[in-house]
């Protein structure tokens, strides 16, 4: 009876380490989720601000990339997608109404998407 409840007691013990090590797995594993998702936010927040001369200028002789799409912002901010002409580059431009210029993101690959007109079936 007593290697009964010797077999049961190490089952146990080994039961609750086993159980010990995948919780301090997965904390570990949530404070690295944690850390890398604190680094791309600052990461991301972070905009570089030009003179917008100097910004159109560099975009177009180092990249050939010129405007393919804009809008207005709510807050008065002018956005601009620049490509160039073979979408290998692209640059998201943010302009604000004191003048500010900022690149928001940039990137590979711009593909251009048509927009289809409603009611028309080819």
């Amino acid at each position: 009876m007593l290697s009964f409840f010797n077999r049961i007691g190490h089952s146990v013990i080994r039961i609750a380490g086993m159980r010990s090590v995948i919780s301090f797995g997965l904390a570990l594993l949530f404070l690295a989720a944690t850390l890398v998702s604190f680094q791309v936010t600052d990461a991301s927040a972070q905009s570089v601000c030009f003179e917008r001369t100097a910004l159109l200028k560099h975009l177009d002789g180092k990249f050939e990339e010129e405007p393919v799409a804009a809008g207005l912002a709510a807050n008065g901010s002018m956005l601009e997608v620049f490509s160039s002409p073979d979408g290998l580059t692209w640059t998201i431009v943010l302009t604000q109404p004191n003048g500010a210029t900022c690149v928001m993101a940039s990137g590979e690959s711009w593909v251009g998407v048509k927009k289809v007109k409603k009611g028309k079936v080819s």
